[in-house]
């Protein structure tokens, strides 16, 4: 093999584990910081009392590429899933590469944690984030009493 071709694979071989490295996989932050600026949930450690600011985000990597995308809770722990709390179904487009759950307190300020997972009491809740039948991700989130 001579130094062009050499130099060429080398060069093909840096280009594609520099593109397996810029895509992420599927995830989930969840945080009580909207950073307004970046457009990102700042990822917080857990647990989330009842009364804390919540937002979600799910971070998909690249452009979405399916035009619905599906949210639910469930009560219960990723090993133990339990019965669906809420539902809600989002229009995407290719030009998305993220999602955030977040709205307004009725007291005003972000959604609190018993308001956006409509859980009522302390204990853990399964957020999972789907698309065309297949789950793309999912996260346990533990929430305590004030």
């Amino acid at each position: 093999m001579n130094c062009i071709s050499k130099c060429l694979a080398a060069f093909v071989l840096a280009g594609l584990a520099l593109a397996g490295c810029s895509s992420e996989e599927p995830s989930i932050v969840c945080g009580r910081e909207w950073n307004m600026a970046m457009q990102v949930v700042a990822d917080t450690a857990m647990p989330f009392k009842m009364a804390d600011p919540m937002a979600i985000q799910f971070r998909y990597g690249k452009g979405f590429d399916f035009t619905v995308l599906k949210v639910a809770f469930y009560e219960g722990s990723l090993g133990a899933r339990g019965q669906e709390i809420w539902t809600h179904e989002a229009k995407v487009s290719d030009k998305m590469n993220s999602y955030t759950l977040q709205g307004k307190s009725k007291r005003g300020g972000m959604m609190t944690t018993r308001e956006l997972t409509k859980q009522k009491a302390a204990g853990t809740v399964v957020v999972e984030f789907s698309a065309d039948g297949r789950v793309l991700a999912t996260r346990e989130i533990s929430i305590v009493i004030e």
